[in-house]
């Protein structure tokens, strides 16, 4: 009897160190990093940009060491679904299509999506975008592309893996339009100003960046919801501003715009 009991002390202390272990196992947060200045990697090959901040203010705020996992975009929502990662914080734009399958966080910056246009094109405003005659070039698996699915059905839609090749088709008139968030769209026109345009209205139908999860950690995304609030007005922000987005406030006050971040 006694050392039925003793076996069952040693299981209970055995369980307890394995839930703590896993209770201070890394959060595992996914990324490209191929999006600066949010999603990027230093000079020795670290990640490094706001969302890395981000995601380390978040950390902190957990109580939860984090692993950035670097991750291909279109293969983001899948790695959560398969358990390889936790959280999606990478300027991933909340969609219905999306909130099919992960649950997101309150956005945590209010990016709209705007276009980049050739020169010579016919397209002024969305309104021209749901055209048979018009070719919009999207990069596979992004918000652009899912816009355009959605709202552009009858347009011609290219999606292509890599972003700077659909933004090629749109500089050498192969394609009409490019689809993205206004960072990308003002540094996409700054490399070619002479065979593109940009412009800057926001597209409707669109949300901002939320912070992606698998479904029904409820108790998860009411601490991540808590963090955001509090990050925005006790200096987070503020932080991560004046450390990596300083350039891109100006460039946007260039436009006459009011900076999502």
């Amino acid at each position: 009897m006694k050392k039925i009991v003793l076996l069952l002390i040693v299981a209970i202390f055995v369980l307890s160190g394995c839930q703590s272990q896993s209770a201070e196992e890394p959060l595992k947060v996914g990324m490209e990093l191929k999006y600066p200045p949010f999603e990027t990697k230093d000079a020795n090959g670290n990640p490094d940009g706001a969302s890395v901040m981000l995601a380390n203010k978040l950390g902190e705020y957990l109580g939860r060491e984090i692993e950035i996992v670097e991750t291909d975009y279109g293969s983001l929502i899948p790695a959560l679904e398969q358990g390889k990662i936790d959280l999606i914080i990478s300027s991933m734009t909340i969609t219905p299509a999306r909130e099919e399958v992960v649950d997101f966080s309150e956005p945590y910056t209010n990016s709209q999506l705007m276009m980049l246009v050739y020169k010579d094109s016919k397209v002024q405003s969305a309104e021209d975008l749901d055209d048979p005659s018009i070719i919009i070039a999207s990069k596979t698996g992004t918000i652009g592309a899912l816009w355009a699915a959605q709202n552009a059905p009858n347009a011609q839609i290219r999606n292509i893996d890599e972003e700077a090749s659909a933004v090629l088709e749109v500089a050498q008139g192969k394609a009409d339009v490019f689809i993205y968030d206004p960072i990308s769209i003002i540094r996409h026109h700054e490399n070619y100003p002479d065979t593109t345009r940009a412009i800057l209205e926001p597209l409707p139908n669109t949300k901002g960046w939320g912070i992606a999860m698998r479904k029904g950690e409820e108790e998860l995304k009411e601490k991540i919801n808590a963090f955001i609030e509090k990050a925005k007005t006790d200096g987070t922000y503020d932080k991560i501003r004046e450390t990596y987005l300083q350039d891109k406030i100006k460039e946007f006050e260039g436009y006459g715009l009011e900076f999502f971040f």
